[in-house]
């Protein structure tokens, strides 16, 4: 069997996203925001995006 991210995906609160990006602003790399919390770079830098 084969799962894609989308089958996969999570719905994060508008609170833990601004939560993750004021950890981003105060110092923390998406590489470690990655792996203490278990989310997808990717996602992150989305999220900083908007």
């Amino acid at each position: 069997m084969c799962f894609t991210m989308a089958h996969n995906s999570k719905r994060y609160s508008e609170e833990f996203k601004r939560q993750i990006i004021n950890l981003y602003l105060s110092g923390k790399s998406v590489a470690e925001l990655s792996e203490e919390y278990g989310l997808v770079e990717q996602t992150i830098y989305k999220w900083k995006k908007l």
